[in-house]
């Protein structure tokens, strides 16, 4: 290009400019209407800004270009012209002026477009593996024992606040009568698996306790409660010990094991086991057995008569074998539509017979004085949407598991959301879970993410399209059946309210060079800090991703308003560049 003076020119169909970071390269773009039917292209030229928004010094887009200017290809009229900025010549989270000039080859335009000001902003570029449609489905009642409780999020919409509640607390000692001679005997606090004794040596592998084959992983013997939907379990190292005027004489130690087993319709049962650890000779007989079972208003213990215990409960000094017991409890689930709240306790009864005591010592262990747990309560229901009763444990927060192989846009896309913004929805590692809303306020929260008429139509590639009869959607994340959703306001317990999908980070999948990517939407400014995502993308990747949530998931987890669960997205990426200023990853299957 010379340096010719300007002559007469031609008039700009459009002089706002558009900035985009679809690829490594920065793209300007503008369109141009050219009155009398010839092909033209687009001059353009960037400054930078100045505080007064004036512009302030040209900008050297090229090495190869001296005038600091680029020239698109020609055009035809109403086409978008565009150029490509060297890499490295604009800073990322700064503000530039440009305008446009229109040349046909022999005319100039001989005044400039007025000044477009855009800010450079962070990039997104997610290469994206091939979609396999034979990628065979999640099985979604999988579900890995937790030692986090995640309890259903409590709402306060008088302070328009919400937050997850918590009681878990620790136990206390529990002692027997002191006898006319002064003995006593006691349960301690459960300690740390490194305190105390450790455990025989000579047990054999196959001697397990209540939990193997139900459990297996409660049987590692760590002294920790966990849980699954429908299992709970807890080992405690537990010392009983001899007082003597106070003074004590005398310790056994043992591992109580109790799990919970939801297994039934309108049952569930207990199975208490018994691991003696070290009986010294101090003591010359240990028996323990069940005095009773607790349980609230509607829910009936069904205790097991004392010939159902495997192993005798009762130890020597030396003794080390296993006992265990099960027993179970009824619950009312004649009415429909009803929801009940359980804490199932258990109370074991000791005879202790110290040597040298003349008065056999008699101690009473209570479950829940050992210590609570938010993973003690039970949950049952005869809700209208499962298609019988049943009960779960409510704070153990389920995963759902996304097929990535067969819906790897919408995997990309949640990945995206979890892993560069600071909300992390859905992620159990960073505890961020997300909390169920059945129905998503019957599609409001969706509205307002997703609420330009046509978002996704106007905004997708039709090449990343699954096929020819597939249709774009918006695919919102989170999700709008959650409370995390940016279209839930807060005074009805949303937790990141935004006023529309605009607030959001926005990409689309596009093809290029025969690889589905996913990028960043033209014209969006992302800055890493938002609270949501909305992406045009393929509508059947954008269904399919939840296919299984609602009539399989929701009903098998037993899901309620407000409910913890996890998202996994079963995708990850290798980033090049993975912070404020930009994320671009080739995504793999997990």
């Amino acid at each position: 290009m010379s340096g010719r003076t300007p002559e007469a020119g031609l008039p700009f169909k459009s002089v706002s400019g558009k900035w985009q970071v679809n690829t490594i390269t920065p793209t300007l773009r503008n369109t141009v209407t050219d009155a009398d039917g010839d092909k033209v292209n687009l001059t353009f030229e960037v400054w930078t800004a100045n505080a007064d928004g004036t512009p302030g010094s040209k900008v050297k887009l090229t090495d190869a270009n001296p005038y600091g200017v680029l020239v698109s290809p020609y055009v035809n009229s109403g086409a978008k012209a565009e150029v490509k900025v060297a890499a490295g010549r604009l800073k990322n989270n700064t503000t530039y002026m440009f305008h446009t000039n229109a040349y046909d080859g022999s005319l100039y335009e001989t005044t400039w477009s007025p000044w477009a000001t855009f800010t450079v902003r962070a990039g997104i570029d997610l290469t994206l593996p091939a979609r396999d449609d034979t990628s065979p489905n999640p099985n979604q009642t999988i579900q890995e024992p937790s030692s986090n409780p995640e309890k259903p999020l409590v709402v306060n919409t008088s302070s328009l606040s919400a937050q997850p509640d918590s009681d878990s607390g620790g136990g206390k000692e529990q002692c027997g009568p002191v006898s006319k001679d002064g003995g006593q005997v006691c349960f301690g606090k459960p300690v740390p698996a490194d305190k105390g004794p450790k455990m025989p040596s000579t047990l054999a592998p196959t001697e397990s306790g209540g939990a193997a084959g139900v459990a297996d992983w409660c049987e590692d013997d760590l002294t920790l409660v966990r849980a699954t939907r429908t299992l709970v379990c807890e080992n405690r190292k537990v010392p009983a010990y001899y007082r003597k005027d106070g003074q004590v004489q005398a310790t056994a130690w043992f591992l109580f094991q109790r799990l919970i087993s939801l297994d039934g319709v309108n049952s569930f049962s207990e199975t208490l086991t018994v691991k003696p650890i070290s009986i010294p000779a101090d003591f010359y007989r240990i028996q323990l057995g069940i005095y009773q079972h607790l349980c609230e208003d509607g829910c009936d213990p069904v205790e097991a008569d004392p010939s159902a215990w495997k192993g005798a409960p009762d130890w020597t000094a030396g003794d080390t074998h296993i006992a265990y017991i099960t027993s179970g409890y009824l619950w009312d689930d004649s009415t429909a539509d009803k929801q009940y709240t359980f804490k199932p306790d258990v109370q074991i009864n000791g005879i202790i017979d110290p040597v040298g005591e003349e008065t056999i010592q008699t101690i009473g262990y209570q479950w829940s004085l050992g210590g609570v747990s938010d993973f003690d309560e039970v949950r049952c229901d005869t809700k209208a949407q499962s298609t019988k009763a049943g009960c779960v444990i409510p704070a153990y927060a389920p995963t759902y598991t996304f097929n990535a192989g067969k819906n790897p846009q919408a995997a990309a896309h949640a990945w995206l959301i979890q892993q560069a913004t600071p909300k992390t929805p859905g992620v159990q590692s960073a505890g961020t879970p997300l909390y169920y809303l059945p129905g998503g306020r019957d599609g409001k929260n969706r509205a307002v993410i997703c609420d330009e008429d046509g978002w996704a139509r106007n905004n997708h590639d039709p090449a990343a399209m699954n096929s020819s009869t597939d249709t774009p959607d918006c695919d919102e994340f989170t999700f709008n059946a959650t409370y995390n959703s940016g279209g839930m306001p807060a005074n009805l317990g949303g937790l990141n309210p935004v006023s529309s999908g605009s607030k959001c980070i926005q990409s689309y999948a596009t093809k290029v060079d025969g690889k589905i990517h996913l990028r960043n939407l033209p014209g969006a400014l992302t800055t890493f800090k938002e609270v949501c995502g909305r992406s045009a993308m393929s509508g059947s990747q954008n269904r399919g991703s939840m296919g299984a949530f609602s009539a399989g998931f929701v009903n098998n987890m037993r899901l309620m308003d407000k409910d913890a669960y996890w998202l996994e997205t079963n995708i990850t990426g290798s980033c090049t560049s993975a912070n404020s200023d930009a994320w671009r990853c080739t995504m793999t299957l997990k």
